[in-house]
């Protein structure tokens, strides 16, 4: 084995920061435990950014990329303090990890990520110290190891790929048979029964991609079909073929080459069971490296990947490493800003992420990196996949389906009709934990939550309603849900009358549906207990809000009028309360306002929805009166950090009044040809109900579109 040599060349000295840490520590036989004594201050970023101390170089390696941006701090670099810590074994996660990570001398700030930085071994195949990182990789990945990490998940953990005995109709269910390529016959095939497969998770891009098409499509199962069309076929797509090959299996699912692009009877139902095949997949592999499908694996080919030491000198002869978490990597990488690779990632039980410069194995004991020893992956705490946490409670369901809605809706989405489509399998899912259906992304029984989202600097996306967050592009916030800290705050607060709507739904053929009726009361009682789920609103015998002065005239069972629908999606129904105020802009950039009385008076709080917008001008008239549409009453659990954006400065709620519920969460909405649009979301306090034009609130029925 080639051992490793110091370079002929001049080391720079630590800085008087960096001289000070005992980095020997590292060579220590028995866990060291240095108590109050473990963390040394290295002052700001920007001053390690001008130190030419190797340490101070690695750490501001790690910080900046390109153009000088923070992205594992979310800090001022010229004021934040850092720090290094002295990390063995005080991680119980960690046992046997030798690592100082670098943090925030504030560590109780939110949105810090510490780094972890370790020594690299003097010989980069020493298998015997779980503590060391490899120094240089190949030029090529090593598939005899990555195939033997496979191995091992398959033998040793719960990654259970494909329930045993599973037929193909249970797998893929409606599905005729599972189009693959074939890499031993270089060819398309259709399978009518289960085979292990490699699924391909990566970025189209603008680069023309060779696809199957009803034209193509019987000449491509022929033999050897691929090996003709090889320089047509993407580099990404060509490398995963390789790779397949390589790992001794036969066959590989890509969507551009697996589903008829121009043909919606083989397109259609491939799509809506793409879950099925990356969840079913042996390994995806995940392209994280590239914009576009031509940007490849790198490692598959000779001098496509970047090997270069990834550590800088500190003393002769001794390294200092940096050790990156692989969803850190992900998080700079062009496959996070895609909508459909977020289920295909989330969705399969191993992936094989190829980066730029390593290739890393995922599955949900273990996570292996090339540039660490394999023994370090015994001691690395793997976080469980979002969908694993489905399993948990109906209420972790929703929490997590509102964080993947939130990482979702950011993304960017080639054709807008796929909105849905591309989280179809989520919400499967989440329908199943719940044991209700879900109306244009919104569970059904909990609407009252879903409705009060809150988008960042987004715009209407048309073919889709107002009132979920579908219908609109840019990063939503299901902010309301944020605040409960359990299933029993949830029902506490649908059942304890701080909601009152009866939701109904009317189709695009004209047919008025109670959502109720859409919702398995046993599934719900036998998975929340005995506690009947929200008994007020199933069985809605007493009045459920009472305005005191202010009369509606109407019982809350008053069913809608029938409407003509002309539009493609469900319009929302309900009789609620209606309050007319005018709003006044304080951040044009965050979309804050104020909401008005007849008066003046301060009322409330409302975010925008959509500034740029041709409906923009309702907000920017003062005197134009607006309709808030109440929806619930405020959760008396919530509470408001200061770094909150959407919390105004020039109006926040009492600590009295957030504990009381004293407020109501409200919509803007606009009226279009007798539907309602939403057009913000935020609160009224309830002492200014009387401040409204006119006589206050009114009992109106709304139609939400």
């Amino acid at each position: 084995m080639a051992q490793y040599s110091t370079p002929n060349v001049s080391i720079p000295d630590l800085c008087e920061y960096c001289s000070r840490i005992p980095f020997d520590l590292l060579h220590a036989d028995s866990p060291i435990f240095l108590g109050n004594n473990s963390t040394w201050d290295i002052g700001t970023a920007s001053r390690i950014r001008t130190s030419t101390c190797p340490v101070c170089r690695l750490v501001s390696e790690l910080l900046y990329r390109h153009a000088k941006r923070p992205v594992y701090f979310n800090f001022n670099p010229d004021s934040t303090l850092l720090s290094i810590k002295w990390d063995y074994g005080l991680d119980p996660a960690f046992p046997s990890r030798r690592c100082f990570l670098v943090d925030r001398a504030d560590s109780s700030r939110p949105g810090h990520a510490p780094i972890g930085l370790c020594f690299l071994a003097a010989n980069h195949r020493d298998h015997g110290r779980s503590n060391y990182l490899h120094y240089e990789l190949s030029k090529t990945v090593d598939i005899e190891r990555t195939a033997r990490w496979i191995d091992e998940c398959s033998r040793k953990h719960q990654c259970v790929v494909a329930p045993a005995g599973e037929s193909f109709e249970q797998a893929y269910p409606g599905l005729q048979f599972l189009r693959c390529i074939d890499v031993k016959l270089n060819c398309v095939v259709e399978l009518n029964h289960i085979v292990p497969y490699v699924a391909l998770s990566y970025v189209w891009g603008s680069v023309p991609n060779f696809r199957i098409t009803k034209a193509n499509r019987k000449e491509l199962k022929y033999r050897d079909s691929i090996n003709k069309a090889w320089n047509l076929i993407p580099e990404t797509i060509r490398d995963a073929i390789t790779l397949t090959r390589k790992l001794g299996l036969r066959y590989l699912w890509v969507d551009s080459l697996c589903l008829v692009q121009n043909d919606p009877s083989d397109l259609e139902p491939g799509i809506e069971l793409m879950d099925q095949v990356y969840e079913r997949a042996w390994v995806t592999v995940v392209a994280a490296s590239g914009f576009d499908a031509n940007a490849g694996l790198p490692g598959i080919e000779t001098g496509s990947r970047e090997v270069g030491c990834l550590a800088h000198e500190i003393k002769p002869g001794i390294f200092l490493g940096k050790i990156t978490s692989i969803d850190l990597s992900m998080h700079e990488s062009p496959h996070m800003t895609r909508a459909w690779t977020l289920q295909e990632r989330i969705l399969s039980r191993r992936n094989l992420y190829f980066f730029r410069d390593q290739v890393v194995f995922r599955c949900n004991r273990v996570e292996y990196h090339e540039r660490l020893n394999d023994n370090l992956a015994q001691f690395h705490q793997v976080v469980p996949r979002a969908m694993d946490h489905l399993g948990e409670s109906a209420f972790t369901a929703l929490r997590v389906y509102g964080s993947l809605i939130r990482q979702y809706s950011g993304r960017s989405l080639g054709n807008d009709a796929d909105v849905l489509r591309a989280m179809g399998g989520i919400m499967r899912r989440v329908s199943i934990k719940v044991g209700y259906p879900l109306v244009q992304g919104l569970p059904v029984a909990h609407l009252d939550i879903f409705l009060l989202f809150k988008g960042n600097n987004v715009t209407r996306r048309p073919g889709f309603p107002s009132y979920s967050w579908a219908g609109w592009r840019g990063e939503v916030r299901m902010i309301f849900l944020e605040e409960f800290e359990s299933q029993l705050k949830i029902d506490e607060w649908l059942e304890s009358h701080r909601t009152w709507i009866v939701w109904y739904t009317t189709d695009s053929s004209g047919r008025t549906t109670s959502v109720i009726d859409q919702i398995n009361r046993t599934h719900h009682r036998t998975l929340q207990g005995t506690t009947d789920w929200r008994a007020s609103w199933l069985y809605p015998n007493e009045p459920r809000v009472s305005f005191q002065q202010f009369q509606s005239g109407l019982s809350l069972e008053t069913l809608p009028r029938p409407i003509h629908n002309p539009k493609p999606y469900p319009i929302l129904r309900f009789w609620t309360w209606v309050l007319t105020l005018t709003i006044q802009m304080t951040d044009v950039f965050t979309s804050d306002a104020r909401l008005l009385g007849a008066n003046g008076e301060d009322c409330g709080w409302m975010s925008l929805d959509d500034l740029g917008g041709s409906e923009s001008d309702i907000i920017f008239h003062d005197s134009e009166p607006i309709e808030v549409v109440l929806l619930s009453e405020g959760c008396p659990q919530k509470t408001f950090r200061n770094d909150e954006k959407y919390v105004l400065d020039t109006w926040r709620p009492t600590e009295v009044e957030i504990c009381d519920g004293l407020h109501y969460n409200v919509i803007l909405v606009k009226w279009d040809g007798g539907i309602a649009e939403r057009r913000g979301y935020g609160w009224i306090r309830k002492k200014a109900l009387h401040l409204g034009f006119g006589q206050g609130p009114h009992w109106k029925e709304i139609n939400l579109g």
